[in-house]
């Protein structure tokens, strides 16, 4: 059986085209942009695999500072309302449209990509391959709710540097760079 090694490059050029076409640059964060335009010329070689992550922690980092963070009551409220709203729907939509639900929404996601990040690190400077593709995908399914981060970035703050659209391509710019770790292919995106 003969594989063609155009047959991925194909996949993650349409799949990243018809991303990134989906919503305009201009209504990126200078911290999203910073990351998307990096994969747009470069290609993704161990080394620029090793970039994205760093670009990609700096973003998280600069998400976490621009988030503002609940206080203890606020997040002893949050807690509270999540185990004990039961069948009660108009108590969880009153959680889940609140300032404090975005907050602890958005505190946890890039928390989380954070750690993530430092796992798919790890698995970079040991070069295995394999736990870097596990990793890139771990890190892109923490941002698999994209349209609730970016509600939620609007309704907290401005300047959380959160679109729905950015999340979207970074997602999927993860998972390119996890088949690119996996089958040692270092095609750039757009040539």
């Amino acid at each position: 059986m003969t594989r063609s090694i155009f047959a991925p490059t194909l996949t993650a050029m349409l799949l990243l085209f018809f991303a990134t076409a989906a919503f305009p640059q201009s209504d990126m964060t200078a911290a999203e942009k910073n990351l998307f335009q990096f994969f747009l010329r470069e290609s993704f070689t161990p080394e620029n695999r090793i970039e994205l992550t760093r670009r990609m922690a700096a973003y998280c980092r600069d998400v976490l500072d621009n988030v503002p963070t609940n206080t203890p009551a606020e997040e002893a409220w949050v807690m509270s309302e999540m185990h004990s709203s039961g069948g009660d729907t108009d108590r969880l939509n009153r959680l889940i449209s609140s300032k404090e639900w975005a907050r602890h929404q958005l505190k946890g996601t890039f928390s989380e990509c954070l750690q993530n990040v430092a796992l798919l690190q790890q698995a970079q400077t040991q070069k295995a391959r394999p736990a870097e593709a596990e990793y890139f995908i771990s890190l892109a399914y923490t941002f698999n709710q994209d349209h609730d981060l970016g509600a939620f970035a609007k309704l907290v703050s401005p300047r959380a540097g959160v679109s729905a659209g950015a999340l979207n391509t970074f997602r999927q710019l993860m998972m390119v760079a996890a088949m690119r770790a996996l089958d040692g292919s270092t095609d750039a995106i757009f040539r």
